[in-house]
Order: C-alpha cells, then structure tokens, then sequence
C-alpha cells in the first residue's frame, strides 16, 4: 500500500468530485482514477459509489477515511516535529561568564556559518551554576573552576591564561618587565562587579598573597576602561583579555609567581548528543585556540 495512494484517497475523499481534486493534485483524472482503483484492489473492497460522472464515498470508505486521517495526520505531525527539531538544531545557545573575551572568535564562526542561527548571553556569576537556568544553552564558556557540577563535559580552551597589571600610559610600572602584587597593594584598583566571574578570580589572587587591594570603583569593562585611561586607577586582568578591545590603550606588566593562571574553559552538558552545529562550533572553538599567541 503505497503513501501517495492512501493521500489521494484522504483528497477525493474529502472533495468528492475526481476532476477537482484531480486538478488540486496536480495530475490527470485518469490517473487518479487508476490510482484509486489500485487501492480497492488492494483492500478487497470499493471505498466509492460511482453513478455515472458522479463518485460518492460509500460506507467502507467512509470507515476507511477516519483511519487514514488518522495515519496521515500522525504523519504530519511527525514532520512538523523533524521540522521543529532541525531548525531548533540550527540554533546555538551560548552562554559566556563574560562577552569581553570571546566576541572575536564568535563572530568568525558566526561569519563562516551564515546559515546557522546564533543566541548569546553574558551569564552572571550566580547563573552559572543554575543548572535549570543554563539547560537552554548548548554550551557555556568560563573558566575551569566556575562550573561546580559533574554533569558538564568540557575541553580546556586555553590552559595557561596569566594575569596581568593593566596600568595607563605613563604610570611608573607601564615599563616594568613584571611586577609583585605586594609592589601595586596601595594602587588604586578598578575592579569589575562581584556578579561578573572574573571578579571572583581578581579578589582570589589578593586573599592568597594576603592583600586587601584599594578598590576606589566598581565598573563595567567600558567604563573600567575609561577610568584607567584617565589616570584613576589601574586593574588586573589576563593575557587573553588584554587582546580585548575593551582594555584597548592600556600597557600590560606581567604578574610574578606565584599566582594561578585562569583555564579558559567550554562546557556541554553531559550525555546530550550534540547537534551538527553544536559539534562545528565546539571544534572550531578549540582550533582557534589551539596555536592562539598568548604573548602581550
């Protein structure tokens, strides 16, 4: 029993009249016709009353309809969700601790992929561990250490991001080769927000040298910027950051050990088989990455 017979059917079935459904299917009245006579043959039994030009569905066909409505509407459904599902596919959600490092390689891949949907958001610190807030994203890019629960994969974008003194041109230590956090413990800071991630990183590496820093503002990256091009304060942040347009202008001394480098992270969430899209962008995240030039 083949589909297109069984459409055919449900068609005529509904018009009742073989020229116009013939002409609304787009083909000859002979051959729906024949069409139809072939399905009878098959089911043992006529589904239609023809009287002359007329054509009638009868009491078997009538029975026959409600399944095949039934069977072909299922059907439909059933593309409808193939649908849904392959444009869903083309869709990336992805969700970063912070927009200032990954804007450039998210939108190389965004350019490559013109057919390819892309929805971003910068995620603050508490969200990240929502696990019922992040399910919508397909991946989430942060540093190793953020993401507390077992129920993410994940590949390690850059293992070794150090941090850095962002200071303006002209302060004493723009010239330094490196510089102690014990050396900047009375600078002036501008810190980032304690919702952003990187936050959370800066204030760790003062508690482990045993440093309250002098925080005189805490800003946003734009203005983080602004400030320390007007001589009010200085900050740290990484080498990875310092390639940001946001810390555009600024020098960048690097900090003496010990202090621990941020692993710059994307996660998936475990078992969830990734889609075509999904899997392009991962690979694509890692290869830029792979030989990145970490050097200031």
């Amino acid at each position: 029993m083949k589909l297109l017979h069984l459409q055919y059917f449900r068609e005529l079935a509904k018009r009742q009249h073989l020229y116009k459904t013939a002409t609304e299917l787009y083909i000859s009245p002979s051959a729906l016709s024949a069409a139809i006579t072939r399905l009878e043959n098959e089911l043992g039994v006529q589904l239609f009353d023809r009287v002359g030009r007329n054509i009638c569905l009868n009491e078997n066909g009538k029975k026959f309809q409600a399944h095949v409505i039934k069977v072909l509407d299922e059907l439909d459904l059933a593309c409808s969700e193939l649908k849904r599902t392959e444009e869903q596919n083309r869709i990336l959600n992805v969700a970063t601790a912070t927009h200032a490092l990954w804007e450039t390689p998210i939108a190389e891949f965004i350019r490559r992929t013109p057919g390819v949907g892309f929805n971003h958001r910068a995620m603050d610190w508490e969200r990240l561990n929502d696990e019922a807030q992040m399910a919508e994203y397909d991946f989430i890019i942060t540093a190793l250490g953020d993401i507390q629960s077992n129920n993410y994969e994940y590949a390690i974008l850059v293992p070794d991001d150090k941090p850095v003194l962002a200071v303006y041109e002209g302060h004493p230590f723009a010239n330094r080769k490196e510089v102690s956090l014990a050396e900047v413990k009375d600078e002036p800071f501008v810190a980032l927000p304690k919702s952003i991630s990187y936050r959370h990183y800066f204030d760790k590496l003062f508690e482990q040298a045993g440093i309250t820093p002098n925080i005189i503002a805490e800003t946003d990256y734009v203005l983080r910027q602004k400030l320390i091009k007007e001589h009010m304060g200085i900050t740290i942040s990484t080498v990875l950051c310092s390639k940001s347009p946001f810390l555009d202008g600024l020098r960048f001394v690097p900090l003496v050990e010990p202090v621990p480098p941020r692993m710059q992270t994307i996660f998936w969430h475990k078992g969830k088989e990734l889609s075509k899209e999904a899997a392009a962008f991962k690979n694509f995240m890692i290869a830029y990455y792979k030989d990145f030039p970490m050097d200031l």
